[in-house]
This record gives C-alpha cells, structure tokens and sequence, in this order.
C-alpha cells in the first residue's frame, strides 16, 4: 500500500519536468527563429527587396506604390538616411511638400551627405518659407562648406534681402571652390554693381566672359556697366540680377 501511494506521488514530479522540458525547447527554438529573422543579414535583404520594388514602381510612374515599399523598409530600418532621401524624392514627386520635407530632414541628421539638406532648403523654398530655407542651406553649408549649390543659393538669399556684403562671400568662396565657375563671377558683378562699385563689377563680368564667352547675361551687364563708367547710361539698361543663382 505504502508503495502504491509513493508511484502516485512520482507522476505530477515527471510531468512538470516534461513541460519544462518542453517549455525550454519552445523558448530556444524561438530565440533562434527571432533571431535568425532579425538578423543583419535577413533584416539587409529585406530592405533590398523593398528598394527594389520602390525602384520599379518609381520607374513605371507609381510614386504611391514607390513611397509604401520605403516606408516598409524604413519600418525595419528607422535610422538609414538613403531610405529618407529616397521617401523625400518621392513624396515630393507626388507634390506632398511639408512631408517631404520632413523626410530630407530625418536624412540629413545622419550627416553622411550634403543632399539631403539642400533639397530640404529648396522644398522650403518651393513652399515659400524663405527662413526655413536659409536655416537649411546655413546648416547645410556648416557641414559641406564648399557645396556650391548650398552657396549659390545663400548668396541668392543675401542678395534679395540686399546684403550684397555677405552675397559676396558665398560667390567668393565658390570661386575659391571652383576658379572656373563663371556664373559666381557674374553674380559678383552684379552685387558689386548694385553697391555702385562699377570698377569692380566691370573686373567681375570681364572675369566671368573669359571664363565662358558665350554667357549672355554678363555680355548685356559688362555693356551697362561700361557705359555708366563712360557717363553715357544706356536707356533702360540695368545690371543681370541675381537669375543664376538658383543653381
């Protein structure tokens, strides 16, 4: 009797152990499968195939469909700046300014290249939020200095508010970047004139003509500027403005 009741009292003791058993098994095989599926490698391939498929629908014209294939891979990956580019491309395509926006700044943060901050400057501008705008193209320009279009576009903002000083710097230095840039020249001239200093203005728009004899704008330019100095103003002949600097 004594016997039956201790075999009685072993049974629950074996089952708990196959249950844990099992229970560990459960739980391994799960972290494996987790972990394979979260894996570099698995989570990599997933967003090629998402970029892919983005690719394609972007090339047949469905910028929709482009725009739900990043989002997916940016569900895996939340912090990879080409993903964001690539949304902002496409929401701009689609004509969603604000969010677009949004998307080259979420690239920017990463700081790994100077597009995404000049686009988020330029859809400011598109949006006409011309102080958003310069704060972009200014943070920008911090981070890539010799970024000529970021600088063409501060020398542009300068000139509208008529601080042709501060214009001056941003075309000086792209011709610091690029000695062969004749439009910075020509728009040189321009802010030189428009501070009546022909002399200099003159010296600017001769430069930008050796550079590139073919540019129009600094042909009619040159041609005021030298009849202001001879004292004989052209009628109604002004100065090129500052058309060239959105570049």
């Amino acid at each position: 009797m004594g016997a039956g009741i201790s075999k009685r009292g072993k049974e629950p003791l074996k089952n708990w152990k196959i249950q844990a058993v099992m229970i560990g098994i459960f739980l391994v095989i799960s972290g494996i499968a987790i972990f394979f599926w979260m894996s570099p490698g698995r989570k990599a391939s997933k967003i090629s195939r998402f970029q892919k498929q983005a690719d394609r629908a972007i090339s047949s014209g469905h910028f929709l469909d482009a725009e739900i294939s990043l989002r997916k891979a940016l569900d895996i990956d939340p912090e990879n700046p080409e993903l964001w580019l690539a949304l902002g491309a496409v929401l701009e395509r689609q004509g969603v300014l604000d969010q677009a926006k949004l998307a080259y700044q979420a690239a920017a943060k990463a700081n790994t290249s100077s597009e995404p901050g000049f686009k988020a400057g330029m859809v400011s501008l598109k949006l006409n939020e011309p102080e958003d705008a310069e704060r972009f193209f200014l943070e920008n320009s911090q981070n890539w200095p010799e970024h000529t279009p970021t600088l063409y576009q501060l020398g542009a903002i300068m000139a509208k508010k008529g601080k042709y000083q501060e214009a001056i710097k941003y075309f000086e230095k792209i011709t610091t970047v690029d000695p062969k840039e004749a439009e910075a020249f020509n728009n040189l001239g321009f802010c030189y004139y428009s501070q009546d200093q022909l002399e200099k203005a003159r010296d600017m728009f001769k430069k930008a003509l050796e550079i590139n004899p073919g540019l129009d704008s600094a042909k009619r330019s040159l041609q005021t500027v030298e009849a202001d100095l001879s004292g004989k103003p052209q009628d109604g002949a002004t100065a090129k403005t500052c058309k060239e600097c959105n570049k």
